[in-house]
Protein backbone atom coordinates (compact mmCIF):
# COMPACT_ATOMS: atom_id res chain seq x y z
CA UNK A 1 0.00 0.00 0.00
CA UNK A 2 1.46 3.35 -1.01
CA UNK A 3 1.00 6.73 0.63
CA UNK A 4 0.67 9.74 -1.66
CA UNK A 5 0.89 13.22 -0.26
CA UNK A 6 -0.27 16.26 -2.21
CA UNK A 7 0.29 19.84 -1.13
CA UNK A 8 -2.56 21.96 -2.49
CA UNK A 9 -2.66 25.73 -2.64
CA UNK A 10 -2.28 28.86 -4.67
CA UNK A 11 1.07 30.56 -5.36
CA UNK A 12 3.37 31.62 -2.53
CA UNK A 13 1.80 29.54 0.23
CA UNK A 14 4.99 27.70 1.19
CA UNK A 15 4.31 24.35 -0.48
CA UNK A 16 7.70 23.89 -2.15
CA UNK A 17 9.66 25.24 0.84
CA UNK A 18 7.81 22.87 3.15
CA UNK A 19 8.32 19.93 0.78
CA UNK A 20 12.09 20.49 0.89
CA UNK A 21 12.02 20.55 4.69
CA UNK A 22 9.89 17.39 4.87
CA UNK A 23 12.36 15.68 2.52
CA UNK A 24 15.20 16.55 4.93
CA UNK A 25 13.23 15.09 7.85
CA UNK A 26 12.44 11.90 5.93
CA UNK A 27 16.12 11.54 4.99
CA UNK A 28 17.12 11.86 8.67
CA UNK A 29 14.56 9.19 9.55
CA UNK A 30 15.87 7.04 6.67
CA UNK A 31 12.42 6.84 5.11
CA UNK A 32 12.46 6.18 1.38
CA UNK A 33 10.29 8.45 -0.77
CA UNK A 34 9.87 9.96 -4.22
CA UNK A 35 8.91 13.58 -4.77
CA UNK A 36 7.78 15.79 -7.58
CA UNK A 37 8.70 19.44 -7.25
CA UNK A 38 9.60 22.45 -9.41
CA UNK A 39 8.06 20.84 -12.50
CA UNK A 40 6.80 24.17 -13.86
CA UNK A 41 10.13 25.92 -13.26
CA UNK A 42 11.93 23.09 -15.06
CA UNK A 43 9.57 23.34 -18.05
CA UNK A 44 10.30 27.07 -18.24
CA UNK A 45 14.08 26.55 -17.95
CA UNK A 46 13.92 23.99 -20.77
CA UNK A 47 11.86 26.43 -22.92
CA UNK A 48 9.02 23.93 -23.17
CA UNK A 49 6.49 26.50 -21.92
CA UNK A 50 6.43 30.26 -21.78
CA UNK A 51 7.35 32.06 -18.57
CA UNK A 52 3.75 33.21 -17.89
CA UNK A 53 2.08 30.46 -15.87
CA UNK A 54 -0.52 32.28 -13.77
CA UNK A 55 -4.13 33.06 -14.69
CA UNK A 56 -2.96 34.89 -17.80
CA UNK A 57 -1.10 31.81 -19.07
CA UNK A 58 -1.88 30.34 -22.44
CA UNK A 59 -4.01 27.27 -22.93
CA UNK A 60 -0.98 25.48 -24.40
CA UNK A 61 1.01 26.11 -21.22
CA UNK A 62 -1.71 24.63 -19.05
CA UNK A 63 -2.10 21.54 -21.24
CA UNK A 64 1.67 20.90 -21.21
CA UNK A 65 1.88 21.42 -17.43
CA UNK A 66 -1.06 19.08 -16.80
CA UNK A 67 0.36 16.42 -19.13
CA UNK A 68 3.80 16.59 -17.50
CA UNK A 69 2.35 16.27 -14.00
CA UNK A 70 0.07 13.44 -15.16
CA UNK A 71 3.11 11.46 -16.37
CA UNK A 72 4.98 12.10 -13.14
CA UNK A 73 2.00 11.16 -10.97
CA UNK A 74 1.48 7.94 -12.92
CA UNK A 75 5.15 6.92 -12.73
CA UNK A 76 5.50 7.77 -9.06
CA UNK A 77 2.23 6.21 -7.95
CA UNK A 78 3.33 2.93 -9.51
CA UNK A 79 6.90 2.93 -8.30
CA UNK A 80 7.06 4.37 -4.79
CA UNK A 81 5.60 3.52 -1.42
CA UNK A 82 5.75 7.20 -0.37
CA UNK A 83 5.21 9.95 -2.93
CA UNK A 84 5.12 13.70 -2.22
CA UNK A 85 4.19 16.51 -4.59
CA UNK A 86 4.04 20.25 -4.12
CA UNK A 87 1.37 20.48 -6.82
CA UNK A 88 -1.70 18.30 -7.24
CA UNK A 89 -4.35 17.61 -9.85
CA UNK A 90 -6.58 19.89 -7.76
CA UNK A 91 -4.24 22.81 -8.44
CA UNK A 92 -4.15 21.90 -12.13
CA UNK A 93 -7.94 22.11 -12.38
CA UNK A 94 -7.99 25.43 -10.51
CA UNK A 95 -5.43 27.00 -12.83
CA UNK A 96 -7.27 25.65 -15.88
CA UNK A 97 -10.58 27.04 -14.71
CA UNK A 98 -9.36 30.57 -13.95
CA UNK A 99 -7.08 31.11 -16.95
CA UNK A 100 -7.97 33.82 -19.46
CA UNK A 101 -8.33 31.46 -22.44
CA UNK A 102 -9.23 28.20 -20.76
CA UNK A 103 -10.39 25.60 -23.23
CA UNK A 104 -12.77 22.83 -22.37
CA UNK A 105 -9.99 20.42 -23.29
CA UNK A 106 -7.51 21.73 -20.70
CA UNK A 107 -10.16 21.68 -17.98
CA UNK A 108 -11.28 18.17 -18.94
CA UNK A 109 -7.69 16.93 -19.06
CA UNK A 110 -7.01 18.26 -15.55
CA UNK A 111 -10.26 16.77 -14.20
CA UNK A 112 -9.49 13.38 -15.77
CA UNK A 113 -6.04 13.51 -14.19
CA UNK A 114 -7.63 14.08 -10.78
CA UNK A 115 -10.10 11.22 -11.17
CA UNK A 116 -7.44 8.82 -12.48
CA UNK A 117 -4.91 9.63 -9.79
CA UNK A 118 -7.34 9.35 -6.88
CA UNK A 119 -8.73 6.05 -8.18
CA UNK A 120 -5.29 4.41 -8.25
CA UNK A 121 -5.54 1.01 -6.55
CA UNK A 122 -3.58 0.21 -3.41
CA UNK A 123 -2.95 3.89 -2.69
CA UNK A 124 -3.79 6.12 0.22
CA UNK A 125 -3.84 9.88 -0.15
CA UNK A 126 -3.18 12.74 2.20
CA UNK A 127 -4.09 16.16 0.87
CA UNK A 128 -2.74 19.18 2.72
CA UNK A 129 -4.43 22.48 1.82
CA UNK A 130 -2.34 25.64 2.25
CA UNK A 131 -4.43 28.82 2.46
CA UNK A 132 -2.73 32.06 1.35
CA UNK A 133 -1.70 33.16 4.86
CA UNK A 134 1.96 33.79 4.07
CA UNK A 135 3.00 37.09 2.50
CA UNK A 136 3.31 36.91 -1.29
CA UNK A 137 6.89 36.47 -2.53
CA UNK A 138 7.62 37.56 -6.09
CA UNK A 139 10.02 35.49 -8.16
CA UNK A 140 10.72 34.72 -11.82
CA UNK A 141 7.55 32.63 -12.16
CA UNK A 142 4.93 33.83 -9.67
CA UNK A 143 2.29 36.44 -10.39
CA UNK A 144 0.22 37.81 -7.53
CA UNK A 145 -2.67 38.77 -9.82
CA UNK A 146 -4.55 35.47 -9.71
CA UNK A 147 -3.58 34.33 -6.22
CA UNK A 148 -6.99 34.75 -4.58
CA UNK A 149 -8.93 33.54 -7.65
CA UNK A 150 -6.95 30.32 -7.66
CA UNK A 151 -7.41 29.84 -3.92
CA UNK A 152 -11.20 30.26 -4.23
CA UNK A 153 -11.26 27.74 -7.07
CA UNK A 154 -9.18 25.23 -5.09
CA UNK A 155 -11.67 25.40 -2.21
CA UNK A 156 -14.55 24.86 -4.66
CA UNK A 157 -12.82 21.83 -6.19
CA UNK A 158 -12.10 20.25 -2.80
CA UNK A 159 -15.81 20.51 -2.04
CA UNK A 160 -17.05 19.58 -5.54
CA UNK A 161 -14.98 16.38 -5.69
CA UNK A 162 -15.54 15.63 -2.00
CA UNK A 163 -11.82 15.37 -1.29
CA UNK A 164 -10.82 15.06 2.36
CA UNK A 165 -7.99 17.41 3.28
CA UNK A 166 -6.01 18.75 6.20
CA UNK A 167 -5.78 22.53 6.41
CA UNK A 168 -2.31 23.80 7.28
CA UNK A 169 -3.04 26.93 9.32
CA UNK A 170 0.37 27.34 10.93
CA UNK A 171 2.63 30.08 9.54
CA UNK A 172 5.91 29.20 11.29
CA UNK A 173 7.98 26.88 9.06
CA UNK A 174 9.31 24.63 11.84
CA UNK A 175 5.83 24.20 13.32
CA UNK A 176 4.55 23.32 9.83
CA UNK A 177 7.33 20.75 9.43
CA UNK A 178 6.61 19.18 12.83
CA UNK A 179 2.86 19.11 12.16
CA UNK A 180 3.22 17.35 8.80
CA UNK A 181 6.04 15.04 9.92
CA UNK A 182 3.91 13.73 12.79
CA UNK A 183 0.98 13.01 10.48
CA UNK A 184 3.14 11.36 7.82
CA UNK A 185 5.10 9.17 10.25
CA UNK A 186 1.87 8.00 11.94
CA UNK A 187 0.44 7.04 8.53
CA UNK A 188 3.56 5.07 7.68
CA UNK A 189 3.59 3.07 10.91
Amino acid sequence: MSLNIFFVGTVSTGKTTLLREIEKELNQLRISYTSSSNVVRNLIKENVIEKEVDVSATNRNQIVITAEYMCQYWENLQNSSLFLSDRSPIDLIAYSRVRKDASEYSITLAERTLKNVFSFKDSNFLVFYFPPVLPFEQDEVRNKGGRMKIDREIKKILKEFNIPFIKVKEIDLQKRVDFLKNIIVKKLI
